[in-house]
């Protein structure tokens, strides 16, 4: 599939900055989970309440919190809880440089117990990124390869990719990334969840993060950075729509003063919502959240940390994950005048 490459109102090098100051309205906002020493990296709803889970480097004892209840459980992960994943009565834990682990999922929080279910092969990068249930398939990706569960490795490789995320559109599965070799963002792709081929989608420099589908599944819309060189990102957080129908991958927009964007959901009314990050480990403040009204973005609230990690839309709320690499993590309640 050939693949084009569109920069919206711009030309390729150009970049658009948005206004830093706060809302004109005070937002109102609620703190529900909070962790000192380490930072909140994961965020997801189980048995109707959040889940967090930190990122704990240089230490390995990275802790799981439970909405209402504090830390639940703490697991020798080596750096993060990277991704939790409910899927059919079981809590997976997607861990940066170690395993993935799992429990059943409890009606009491305290007794959660997880352990080592499945440890990926490594790649330049070791542990395991991201759980999904993709075509009927539950779908394991790591640092080193794609593992199909019931199957084995579907796909695997040395030090040529960085995959973080899964998602399907169309009866297609995507685990998406970056290319080391060609230097750009793009996927694999696959029809079975066992046979997958690689794409090169974005230009050269660009890497994606993470995608939202809208309902009728006719476009992708993905964030990450356009300026990612010697493994960091740089001051070109990235927001592109991509036409599933002819290929066709549009630049958005680009944010000047914010290094990427790892997150992005799709409200149930259609709305676009992210959280725009200073930096990796930054210790500035000012990470945002931001509407994208399908023409220009509209920042709705701004962070005492640098880092947006997580988001879900719940009803009328942002649940927004935000860390300070070795100091705190927050998951914070926003308030959407936009579902209204």
């Amino acid at each position: 599939m050939g693949i084009t490459i569109i920069n919206f109102g711009c030309g390729s090098d150009s970049v658009h900055s948005i206004d830093p100051e706060p809302p004109i309205e005070p937002v109102d906002k609620e703190v529900i989970m909070e962790v000192w020493g380490q930072s909140f990296m994961s965020l997801n709803v189980i048995d109707d309440r959040f889940m967090a889970g930190t990122y704990c480097f240089p230490g390995s004892i990275a802790q799981i919190h439970c909405e209402g209840y504090g830390i639940v459980d703490t697991i020798d992960v080596g750096e993060s809880i990277f991704r939790i994943e409910p899927d059919h009565g079981y809590v997976y834990l997607a861990c940066e440089y170690e395993w993935i682990y799992r429990d059943i999922i409890r009606t009491d929080p305290m007794k959660y117990d997880f352990q080592p279910y499945k440890q990926l092969k490594r790649g330049y990068h070791a542990g395991a990124f991201d759980v999904k249930r993709l075509l009927g398939e539950l779908v394991f990706i790591g640092g080193g390869e794609i593992y199909t569960d019931g199957y084995g490795t579907s796909e695997e490789w040395d030090d040529e990719y960085f995959v973080k995320f899964g998602f399907q559109c169309q009866d297609t599965a995507f685990v998406a990334g970056y290319s080391y070799e060609l230097q750009s963002a793009g996927w694999f792709r696959s029809e079975n969840c066992i046979d997958w081929e690689w794409e090169n989608i974005g230009p050269k420099y660009s890497r994606f993060m993470q995608a939202a589908i809208t309902e009728d599944e006719q476009f992708i819309y993905l964030v990450g950075t356009n300026n990612y060189k010697n493994g960091h990102n740089h001051n070109a957080a990235t927001l592109w729509r991509y036409e599933v129908s002819s290929g066709i991958l549009i630049q958005l927009w680009n944010f000047e003063g914010f290094d990427y964007i790892s997150c992005i959901r799709i409200s149930d009314t259609g709305r676009i919502y992210f959280i725009l990050t200073k930096g990796w480990r930054s210790q500035e403040s000012g990470a945002q959240l931001v509407y994208w009204d399908g023409r220009k973005p509209y920042p709705i609230a701004e962070f005492e940390e640098g880092e947006g990690r997580e988001i879900i839309i719940k009803g009328k709320y942002a649940y927004c994950t935000t860390r300070k690499d070795k100091v705190r993590g927050k998951v914070t309640k926003v308030y959407l005048k936009e579902e209204e």
